[in-house]
């Protein structure tokens, strides 16, 4: 019985080490499958009703244009990831007003606003989120391709947080880009040059 004592303590301990690690490999599933899924929807999004012709150099220029495709994808992100602990779902608007965190940029040199988040946290943005601390331009690197990039952070909260065994805040964050498909234009690269 003394020998159970003494071992029971070390069996909790690791017990709930092993159900940490499956929660957190969970929750990094859910977040790489919402960023990409959010990247992919923006970017059909975008193909579907353009801010201008698709086949133009340079798109139309309306921010609200990119800042309702930057909705759209945080609310993708939200509603795949409104069943973790931490997401702080609003059925009402069906949008999480403060975490996850979400980024987006549209590389297509018209989208201006690429600094802002699309779902902005109440208290900004928590040092955990590394991703976030320079944010994307919309350029597109001397090409003309465009594509969506949707960067993603998410508070984890560990179920040990023991005062021996405290492990601190955990972030988990994913950057997603999806390409936007440029078969509208024919030439001698993908994208018509």
């Amino acid at each position: 019985m003394a020998e159970f004592i003494l071992v029971l303590p070390i069996l909790f301990v690791l017990f709930i080490g092993i159900a940490d690690f499956g929660r957190v490999f969970q929750a990094g599933v859910a977040i790489e499958a919402a960023t990409r899924d959010a990247a992919e929807a923006a970017a059909n999004q975008y193909v579907a009703n353009p801010p201008g012709p698709l086949d133009a150099a340079a798109p139309g220029t309306d921010q609200s244009y990119y800042n309702s495709l930057h909705a759209y994808a945080a609310g993708v992100v939200c509603a795949d990831l409104r069943s973790l602990p931490n997401t702080n779902y609003d059925a009402g608007t069906q949008s999480c007003p403060d975490m996850p965190l979400v980024l987006v940029c549209v590389h297509d040199s018209a989208d201006g606003g690429c600094a802002n988040l699309a779902s902005p946290g109440s208290a900004g943005i928590p040092a955990g989120c590394t991703d976030f601390a320079t944010p994307p331009t919309n350029s597109q690197a001397g090409s003309l391709q465009r594509w969506v990039e949707v960067r993603t952070c998410y508070h984890f909260t560990n179920i040990m947080n023991l005062p021996l065994f405290a492990f601190g805040d955990v972030y988990l964050q994913r950057s997603r880009n999806f390409t936007i498909p440029c078969y509208f234009v024919l030439g001698t690269d993908e994208c018509g040059a």
